[in-house]
């Protein structure tokens, strides 16, 4: 997963964001909210900030959010994208590689994702959350 390894140090995650542009594509994106409860506006606020790249503070206007609550909603989405990682014996890790094997793995990456996001995996039995 691209550009996913290196967490914020600083306390403001939406600066950090803001610093470091679109942090998902589609396919992670949907998996780092996986089983969380999160509003259609809230959903839409990550998207557009985590897939789009669009500054937080404009959908932050656009939607009238609060920063507060923004910035806990992709809190909450990274550590549930750790959370799921973990669950499904998955890595992400950043390579510099030739362009020409980009299609490789983003291929790659969609089968994963595919099957991690399917609730129809055979043989493998769920994990049950404690906690």
């Amino acid at each position: 997963m691209h550009a996913l390894k290196e967490h914020p140090v600083s306390g403001d995650i939406l600066e950090w964001i803001d610093d470091h542009g679109p942090r998902m594509n589609e396919k992670q994106f949907s998996l780092a909210i996986r089983g969380l409860r999160i509003r259609a506006k809230a959903r839409e606020a990550a998207h557009r900030i985590l897939v789009k790249g669009q500054s937080r503070q404009q959908v932050i206007d656009d939607l009238g959010m609060q920063k507060a609550a923004v910035s806990q909603l992709l809190n909450n989405i990274f550590k549930n994208l750790d959370t799921q990682l973990a669950d499904n014996d998955l890595v992400y890790q950043q390579y510099v590689l030739p362009k020409k094997l980009k299609p490789v793995i983003d291929a790659l990456e969609e089968e994963h994702l595919k099957y991690f996001l399917s609730d129809d995996k055979a043989g493998k039995p769920r994990k049950s959350r404690k906690g």
